[in-house]
């Protein structure tokens, strides 16, 4: 997948930000709790949903994997993403995510726990949401109901 990040002067331009090749750090699921709210087990819905904030999230962790912002710029880089004049300044693009080979471990299938997402084939928005790598919790730590 790829961050596109159009007329938000000077980081204009395209960065991969590879999920299914590199787990996210404890650092960079710091920033998306922060910056957005969300958990590592919510992400999935909200990228499903194209959260613009979400959306603006993965672009500062591309932007720092890309060298071309440091630890402490996160915050205010991601200020200036989500005030840009257009709702489309910043997008994902999935278009030359090679498909899993079958039987290939879904990394997002162990972080949404209920299994849903738009998946192969969705209709429900014009992008198809990346894969997420798993969470870094222990499998069975959830909240009794």
């Amino acid at each position: 997948m790829d961050v596109v990040v159009e007329g938000v002067r000077p980081w204009d331009g395209r960065y991969p930000l590879d999920l299914n090749g590199q787990e996210l750090t404890t650092r960079e699921y710091g920033w998306i709790k922060r910056l957005t709210s969300y958990m590592p087990v919510d992400m999935g819905d909200g990228l499903e949903k194209a959260d613009p904030e979400l959306v603006c999230v993965f672009a500062v962790i591309a932007l720092r994997r890309a060298g071309k912002i440091e630890n402490t710029d996160v915050p205010s880089v991601y200020e200036r993403l989500i005030d840009a004049p257009s709702f489309s300044a910043v997008t994902l693009d999935t278009t030359g995510d090679a498909p899993r080979e079958e039987g290939e471990a879904d990394p997002l299938a162990s972080s949404t726990r209920n299994g849903s997402s738009s998946g192969h084939g969705s209709t429900a928005n014009s992008e198809t949401s990346p894969v997420l790598p798993s969470s870094s919790g222990t499998v069975g730590w959830d909240s009794s109901g």
